[in-house]
């Protein structure tokens, strides 16, 4: 009998033991920094439920668990990365967060990123503060234009339309731009089209603008630079956000043109301590500055996260469908002087019509405390088309038969072959890319494996829509020419931060990329049907040293070799039924009835190819940041404008024998106080070509044009075209509870526009200056903000042109006639916008 309840007190003693288990399980632990340091005030929640516990100072933490087994525990933190652990019942549990933004500097730290004091590096922040104060409706180079070395236009005049950003005298061809990691740069043209992301800059969480050559993570094959944008991510918090803005431009004190945008976005925060949802809509319409410049366009922005234990995944979908008049023809001074609005395009309907969604796909594992992988795959799909009216055009080159016109007895009295048209000229292309990479944080510092892989292809055509006096002769559809593109993608890269003590630390980069494209031409009237294949390989090292100097001083030095392949259009303007496509010709091979196959060799137009030596010093504190940099950037084959646009506004280039791009960048920013804060920079640019020599037509006089022969021409020591030799910027803010202002001031030196720099011709300097200015109009009943901004640039109504091209007629019996085209910048313009964003 005793036996028998002494087993049934082990029984019911076991139970409750069990149900006590069950009921609360202790997990305690620290949260700490990769440094090792304690993190307080982390909010830590369990299995998906409200926050159980918050770290006390010393980063520690306990809470009870229902139940046994593994909780998931949601570590969410201001200023670092949310992290999900799978913890058990355990009393030493230790948890590392890795900080979002670096500390002072509220960029976002990503491998993509470059850091003070320890990547060898000329770079500058754009901080999320930094686009709240400056944007509000315009296209994102526009936003950067405080940026040191950095220069911005559009075609418009401002606002809304086509816009280009460049830096240190290098097109945003040889910058490249990334979003998330993401390429943006086309990849035939090797442009960024900003005009196919509209209103993005509204989910920007910062931006990292790096000049020079960029190594594998900041940029592959950039000169000028690298654009590193980064959206906002899974830390966002619960909100609701309305606005509607409205503006326009003056025009000799006239109002001449609207802006419009409305806009709605949501941010559901972390929801169960796993996903986040976030959301924006916006539309955006322009009359724009020039005449016949306008823009009619929405964008969509939406991106899922969830968070798993050691594992973050984000997919990312984004775009906007757009309708835009065409402006990318500039005009002469004399039509400057009499109507500077004026735009050559003046088709009702010569419009630009295309959309361009990107999908993405990013996941991060933690595979170890000091190890992760980091995957993005990405979609980037675009169709549209231009329309085009051409006046007196051959319809031979069109494809389009001759008509003949009988009279009523069925005799021809005459032959139509050519006439006015209307064209369109239609592309579809699709990327799809995978980025790997593998990041190894090592005592000595940090180890990063990684590749770039994508597949490219496009589907180009050409039609015609309307024809003058034979449109019921032809396809409503009728095809004139039509292309294929394809292209293979393929980099590799080891990229290491070696610290060697407290003082110094060494940064190596080794990348080798390949890439092939693929050509197929369909014969079509007199479009030849050329197909070839070209191959491109090379192999990028960068090296360099951050020296520690003093507590708050940085010394960098590194030096770079870099490659660029030209643009598809640079090879082959296959537009053009009379070009021929820029290669050696390996052999004709005759077949019968005369025809022939042309072999195709390597291209006439080579790779760019630059050594690019970097010396730097770095200043920073909690108050104060004050940096110089000097850059040498020696150059063979370097692509460059010779002389006008082609008939898509592409600039008509050649390669050149040397040339050198140096300088010095200034920089500098210090708080006053607690509310105001001052900031600039200044650069000068040595861009120069030194040897190039080339063959130019010579004609008789001006009054016959008559041929005579051919000369050549040296355009040694003569400044490279499209950017100022002097670039200024200084910006002043003021910031409190109640108000913020930024008054920013910037100057621009000379800008020669042809490549014998003309003085006449040249763009003269000039200052702008804007305010931007924004009114926190108080909460409502404590559920939200209501504020209002004004942004007022060009203050003083400034009239100058921002961009310009032209080239030189050559003759023998008389002088030379060089010429030149300009695009005018807006004069005053004004912005406002209220808006309202609840929690």
């Amino acid at each position: 009998m005793i036996r028998c309840r002494t087993i049934f007190s082990i029984l019911v003693a076991s139970v409750l033991i069990a149900t006590a288990c069950l009921q609360a399980a202790s997990l305690r632990g620290k949260v700490v920094d990769p440094a090792g340091r304690p993190i307080p005030g982390v909010n830590i929640s369990i299995d998906g439920g409200k926050i159980g516990a918050v770290t006390d100072e010393q980063g520690n933490f306990q809470l009870d668990a229902e139940g046994p087994g593994g909780h998931d525990l949601t570590f969410t933190h201001v200023g670092f990365q949310p992290r999900m652990v799978k913890a058990f019942e355990q009393s030493n549990l230790s948890v590392e967060l890795q900080p979002s933004v670096y500390p002072g500097q509220g960029i976002t730290v990503t491998a993509s990123r470059a850091e003070a004091g320890v990547s060898p590096v000329a770079f500058s922040d754009f901080t999320g503060q930094e686009i709240e104060r400056d944007y509000s409706i315009g296209e994102f180079p526009l936003l950067l234009e405080t940026t040191p070395n950095l220069y911005a236009y559009a075609d418009a005049g401002g606002g809304l339309g086509y816009s280009y950003i460049r830096i240190r005298g290098f097109d945003d061809k040889r910058v490249s731009t990334y979003i998330n990691g993401v390429p943006l740069n086309d990849p035939e043209d090797q442009a960024t089209y900003f005009v196919d992301i509209p209103d993005f800059a509204s989910n920007v969480k910062d931006i990292q603008v790096q000049r020079g050559i960029g190594n594998s993570l900041y940029g592959d094959a950039s000169f000028g630079g690298s654009v590193n944008i980064v959206s906002a991510g899974i830390e966002q918090e619960r909100s609701i956000a309305l606005s509607t803005g409205y503006g326009g431009f003056w025009s000799d004190g006239e109002w001449v043109g609207d802006m419009e945008k409305q806009s709605l976005e949501y941010n559901s925060g972390l929801i169960d301590g796993r996903w986040n949802f976030s959301g924006r809509y916006s539309r955006q319409l322009s009359d724009g500055y020039r005449k016949d410049s306008w823009y009619d366009g929405w964008s969509y922005y939406l991106s899922l996260a969830r968070l798993d234990p050691n594992m973050t995944t984000t997919v990312n979908i984004y775009g906007g469908p757009m309708q835009m008049h065409l402006a990318y023809y500039g005009i002469s001074r004399e039509q400057i002087d009499e109507d500077r609005r004026f735009n050559p395009l003046t088709y009702a309907n010569e419009t630009d019509n295309f959309n361009q969604p990107h999908y993405e796909v990013h996941n991060v594992i933690r595979l170890a405390e000091n190890l992760s992988l980091d995957n993005t795959l990405f979609h980037i799909h675009g169709s549209g088309y231009y329309e085009q009216y051409d006046s007196d055009q051959q319809f031979y080159d069109f494809s389009i038969p001759p008509t003949e016109i009988t009279n009523a007895e069925g005799e021809v009295v005459s032959v139509i072959t050519s006439g006015d048209i209307v064209k369109q000229q239609h592309v579809s292309k699709n990327q799809w890319g995978w980025n790997p990479r593998l990041d190894l944080q090592q005592e000595s510092g940090e180890l990063n494996i990684g590749g770039q892989f994508y597949y490219f292809e496009s589907d180009h055509w050409g039609q015609v829509t309307w024809a003058e006096g034979v449109t019921n002769q032809i396809d409503p559809q009728h095809k004139y020419y039509q292309y294929f593109g394809e292209k293979y993608f393929a980099a590799a890269y080891v990229n290491k931060n070696y610290r060697l003590n407290d003082r110094l630390q060494f940064h190596g980069n080794l990348q080798f990329r390949y890439q092939t494209y693929n050509f197929d031409q369909v014969e079509m009237g007199p479009y030849s049907g050329y197909n070839f294949d070209v191959d491109w390989a090379f192999l990028s090292p960068r090296v360099g040293m951050n020296y520690r100097v003093a507590r708050n001083t940085n010394l960098i030095l590194s030096y770079s070799l870099s490659s660029r392949a030209p643009a598809d259009y640079e090879i082959y303007d296959a537009n053009d039924p009379y070009a021929l496509p820029s290669l050696e010709i390996d052999d004709i091979r005759f077949a019968a009835q005369n025809d022939s196959t042309v072999i195709f060799g390597d291209p006439t137009m080579k790779a760019e190819r630059v050594h690019d030596f970097e010396l730097g010093a770095e200043y920073r504190d909690s108050d104060a940041t004050y940096g110089a940099n000097l850059f040498w950037m020696e150059f063979r084959n370097e692509i460059v404008p010779f002389g006008g646009l082609s008939d898509l506004g592409l600039p008509i280039t050649t390669n050149v024998d040397r040339s050198v791009h140096a300088g010095i960048e200034l920089s500098a920013a210090r708080k006053l106080s607690s509310r105001i804060r001052l900031s600039g920079n200044v650069s000068y640019n040595y861009n120069r070509i030194k040897e190039f020599e080339v063959v130019e037509t010579v004609y008789d006089n001006p009054d016959d044009y008559g041929y005579v022969g051919s000369e050549t021409f040296s355009y040694a020591d003569k400044t490279i075209t499209g950017f100022p030799e002097y670039i200024g910027n200084a910006v002043a803010e003021y910031n409190s509870d109640l108000i913020q202002l930024a008054l920013r001031g910037r100057f621009i030196g000379k800008i020669y526009v042809e490549n014998a720099n003309v003085e006449e011709l040249a763009i003269d300097p000039y200052f702008i200056s804007s305010v931007t200015g924004k009114l926190n109009l108080g909460s409502l009943s404590n559920l939200g903000t209501l504020q209002l901004s004004i942004n007022l640039n060009n203050i003083f109504n400034e009239k100058y042109e921002y961009f310009g091209y032209g080239g030189a007629v050559r003759f023998r019996d008389a002088a030379d006639i060089f010429w030149a085209e300009y695009t005018p910048a807006a004069e005053r313009s004004i912005f406002t916008e209220l808006s309202l964003r609840l929690r």
